[in-house]
């Protein structure tokens, strides 16, 4: 089970790192939900494990706070981001066990500033609709590996200038894409928007949860 809560933290990170935070400042004007299908190709991922990986992420943006979730039958991860205050939070439920963990501006500075660098954008002249949605396709090069994306500047929506995961020269919201990682294909696209407003409570902790340090949450997870 941990292997196949550490893949699935992976999805998710990965989601974070390109759905929230490849965008360039803009008007704070769309409420509302962003879906993304997930499609994870691999040899070592045998038919149980196949199972138990999510198919879907969901990303709830209101005024300047965001909530990317992952929820299967077993388990679910959820992250919040507050661009007022700039902190991270990252809960998770699983096996009748809830837990969050907080990462503050400054850790989020210093993971940063410890990243190997900007990656390269070059724009490429073509374009298709996802989810009724016009969109412009980038290729994106970081260490070596280049990654081919589909974003939109149709959805407007905050910057979130504390996360580590920027892509600088995409005006939008990534719509498709594909990353390799540790061996797995990942294939997101988003198949729904749906516009309207969300309550507040999506962007809070509940109660019933247990506060972890970083540390804790690596000694959990064998890290």
């Amino acid at each position: 089970m941990k292997s196949v809560f550490k893949i699935a933290a992976l999805v998710l990170v990965t989601c974070i790192a390109l759905g929230a935070s490849a965008q360039k400042k803009a008007p704070k004007t769309f409420e509302g939900t962003v879906k993304y299908s997930i499609d994870v190709q691999g040899e070592n991922i045998d038919a149980a494990t196949r199972a138990q990986m999510p198919t879907e992420i969901g990303v709830y943006y209101k005024a300047n706070k965001m909530r990317t979730e992952m929820i299967t039958p077993m388990y679910s991860i959820i992250s919040l981001s507050n661009i007022a205050d700039g902190t991270m939070t990252q809960m998770f439920e699983m096996m009748g066990q809830k837990f969050y963990v907080v990462q503050t501006a400054e850790d989020l500075a210093k993971m940063k500033a410890e990243d190997s660098g900007k990656p390269e954008v070059k724009l490429i002249d073509e374009t298709k609709v996802i989810a009724g949605y016009n969109c412009k396709k980038a290729e994106i090069t970081k260490d070596g590996e280049t990654m081919e994306v589909f974003y939109t500047n149709e959805i407007k929506v905050p910057f979130d200038k504390n996360s580590q995961y920027q892509v600088e020269g995409i005006e939008g919201v990534l719509m498709e894409y594909v990353m390799e990682q540790q061996g797995m294909t990942m294939t997101f696209k988003v198949k729904e928007v749906k516009k309207g407003k969300l309550s507040g409570s999506l962007f809070t902790v509940p109660s019933d949860f247990q506060k972890k340090t970083m540390d804790e949450l690596n000694t959990m997870f064998g890290g």
